[in-house]
């Protein structure tokens, strides 16, 4: 993997919980355009790391570089201004809030969150307003979830909250999007559905990176794959690669 390549770096990180070591000295790098695969038994620190990554978690010690800059140690609003976007194991949408509502929200630097907006009214904040607004729908649209447009967020089914997450974070504009377990708790038909979106914002050069148990999907969307057990990375490569390493079958044959 040459350096130019890399558009997150994690270097000899470190977080432990009352003595446990959650992560213990994980390294590994994310590619720009891929979709790096984090893999592992449970338990492995796969979340600790993609806490830390996205400012969450403070780290004990380590190294953590995205798009060329150094982000050690800041605070999550700032990682995410920067471009980096993370999505949860446990949808947080706001139930009370329609489908569509929950997109605008999640856009951000919005001209009419600020004082001077309120000062001015929507002749200040409208025009950008209306252009979110159409932004929302065109995600919507790409996600076959234009009739779930004024549904309240809170009736959707598990499937629909992780497609929520996945258009939320794209609102945001990412330039790198953590997907911890987006499939977790979908039915097959969807999560087929799902794995297509995410193939295509790869071809569109979106980079990403996603915590998955299932290997199937791994295999399909990642390359490069990353495997953690016990808080270290013990491979990265392909998945061919990885899976042919005894000390990573060790890891999810006996834990």
């Amino acid at each position: 993997m040459e350096k130019t390549q890399a558009i997150l770096s994690a270097s000899d990180v470190h977080r432990a919980f009352g003595g446990v070591k959650a992560v213990d000295g994980a390294t590994f790098t994310a590619l720009r355009g891929r979709v790096t695969g984090l893999i592992g038994p449970n338990g492995a620190g796969k979340s600790t790391l993609m806490g830390i990554v996205a400012g969450a978690i403070p780290a004990d010690a380590g190294h953590i570089e995205f798009d060329g800059a150094d982000i050690t140690g800041l605070p999550p609003h700032q990682i995410a201004r920067r471009g980096l976007i993370r999505t949860f194991q446990l949808s947080a949408e706001f139930s009370k809030l329609t489908v569509l509502e929950n997109l605008l929200v999640a856009a951000p630097a919005q001209k009419g969150e600020s004082l001077l907006g309120a000062e001015l009214g929507r002749l200040y904040w409208g025009r950008d307003e209306d252009a979110l607004v159409a932004l929302a729908r065109e995600v919507l649209d790409r996600f076959a979830m234009s009739p779930k447009e004024n549904e309240l967020a809170g009736n959707l089914s598990g499937g629909q909250k992780r497609l929520l997450e996945i258009m939320r974070a794209l609102m945001a504009r990412p330039k790198l999007l953590l997907l911890d377990e987006p499939f977790a708790g979908v039915n097959p038909t969807l999560a087929r559905e799902i794995e297509q979106y995410l193939l295509d914002l790869r071809d569109e050069g979106l980079s990403m990176i996603m915590v998955e148990h299932e290997l199937g999907v791994v295999e399909r969307l990642c390359d490069p794959v990353v495997v953690m057990a016990q808080g270290k990375v013990i491979g990265e490569g392909s998945m061919r690669e990885v899976t042919a390493r005894q000390e990573v079958l060790d890891a999810y044959l006996i834990g």
